[in-house]
């Protein structure tokens, strides 16, 4: 098997002079066949990072290359580190997963760039990447979602399928349940306590558009899922598509916590809350949230002083009394299956375990919609019932692999702006408004459509080419 070392180039001579040498020298100590692609874009346009691999690729393939790596010129894989550029026999394999640039660590849960190997045959089913990103952002993510759409990706899903499984479906507008106080619902927020919902949210574009980092007008906006009123306590779900914890002290200090979810996707999330330690702790489908990665806030998380008791006010799903009518933030639009709160904190074990296993002990609100005997009071939801698949957190298949990043200007965010300003907006808003949502053929914009005009080829050395091209 022969690997295409494919990589996108312009003016980065130091990195080329260094990246040539070393990576080759460690690539013929895994007794890897190779040869190495470098395409130069010398036009005057902006940088074009999926073209120029594409076109790298078709190169690589046309020398009858059996499989490739797209690799960024300043990532060195380091000796001992464990990057391995074998042959991806059933899906492509991210393998720059620990980046010296990060002190080791993912730049963020779904990254997709660095180093990533694809057989011929990943390459032609994704159609590689798209060439209508241009200077600089999210050609890498395009192409991680192209995995998605071609089930090439690492999904996995919680080991228990609920079969028949109802729930209510709220409509955004005015659809919302209510769960009358009971005495033995006093103080259950302001003690140590667990609150658990299985929910599947939907965003509301028409009220709210979804967060871009790149818009001027943004701003976070949140629906609530479960919901007590006054310094408003519960889950909710953000318009940058994450699900939330917010809950409050008796100094009206606010405490935040948040995971990142995908609409349309069912979700079980667990908040603990230990009174004694003063730590909440927040789960995604029984796995504690990592604030590694740009994955979510830390957990656990400490608070101060004792938690605020809401008395006996009543509480709600899908909507909050504390939103007037009129607002685009009142209603959650999505489904709730089940929610339970206990009067203890549950150990990790019992976070884990909750899809298999419902505690009974300090079992204070059991609402699951399966049960007849719930208590609430529904307006305006809609009875569904459907076999139920909770899937895992979308990751790329990896192989971790440690890489020495080489100094270079930082073009990604920068003080909470993009450093490249309206062109890596754009690039934002056709990957989460167009490709995200399914709006663009990805068949018809790839390496197969790639169109290019060949300057030059130059031999650096017996297994390095520049490839000079103009788009």
């Amino acid at each position: 098997m022969k690997l295409g070392v494919c990589v996108p180039y312009r003016n980065r001579e130091m990195h080329l002079n260094e990246f040539v040498p070393k990576v080759g020298k460690y690539l013929k100590g895994q007794g890897i066949d190779f040869q190495m692609y470098f395409c130069d874009q010398v036009d005057d346009k902006l940088f074009n990072r999926g073209a120029t691999k594409n076109i790298a690729a078709k190169h690589a393939f046309e020398d009858g290359c059996d499989y490739i790596v797209w690799h960024d010129i300043d990532m060195i894989p380091e000796e001992g580190g464990g990057a391995d550029y074998s042959f991806p026999k059933d899906a492509p394999r991210h393998i720059a997963t620990q980046i010296s640039q990060m002190d080791y660590q993912l730049k963020y849960h779904e990254y997709f760039g660095g180093a990533v190997l694809f057989s011929k045959e990943h390459v032609y089913a994704t159609n590689g990447y798209s060439n209508d990103y241009w200077d600089w952002g999210m050609e890498d993510d395009d192409l991680f979602w192209r995995c998605q759409l071609e089930g090439l990706t690492n999904q996995t899903y919680v080991d228990t399928e609920l079969k028949s499984q109802r729930y209510k479906q709220f409509d955004g507008d005015k659809s919302f349940i209510k769960i009358p106080f009971q005495k033995k619902m006093r103080s259950l927020n302001s003690r140590s306590h667990t609150l658990s919902v299985l929910l599947r949210a939907r965003q509301q574009p028409e009220k709210n558009p979804i967060f871009l980092i790149g818009s001027n007008q943004r701003k976070y906006v949140e629906y609530p899922v479960v919901r007590v009123k006054g310094y408003d306590y519960g889950i909710g779900f953000n318009n940058s598509r994450t699900v939330t914890l917010t809950y409050w002290n008796t100094f009206h200090q606010h405490n935040y916590m948040w995971v990142k979810r995908y609409d349309e996707y069912w979700t079980w999330v667990t908040a603990v809350f230990d009174t004694f330690e003063r730590k909440s702790h927040f789960y995604l489908n029984g796995s504690e949230v990592d604030s590694r990665g740009g994955y979510g806030t830390h957990s656990p998380l400490s608070f101060t002083g004792r938690l605020k008791n809401y008395g006996s006010e009543d509480w709600y799903l899908g909507t909050t009394p504390s939103e007037p009518d009129d607002s685009t933030i009142k209603y959650f639009k999505g489904d709730i299956a089940k929610v339970f709160a206990w009067k203890r904190p549950l150990g990790k074990k019992e976070v884990e375990n909750l899809h298999n296993n419902i505690p009974k002990d300090e079992l204070i609100i059991d609402l699951d919609f399966n049960d007849p005997k719930s208590e609430f009071k529904e307006y305006a939801t809609i009875n569904k019932v459907e076999d139920i698949k909770v899937p895992n957190s979308i990751l790329p298949h990896r192989v971790e692999g440690k890489f020495r990043c080489l100094p270079h200007e930082d073009e990604g965010i920068v003080n909470g702006k993009f450093a490249k300003g309206e062109t890596t907006a754009r690039n934002e808003r056709r990957y989460v408004l167009q490709m995200q949502q399914e709006k663009i053929a990805y068949k018809e914009d790839g390496i197969k459509q790639v169109k290019y005009e060949l300057v030059s080829e130059e031999k650096l050395t017996p297994w390095a080419k520049m490839i000079n091209i103009k788009l």
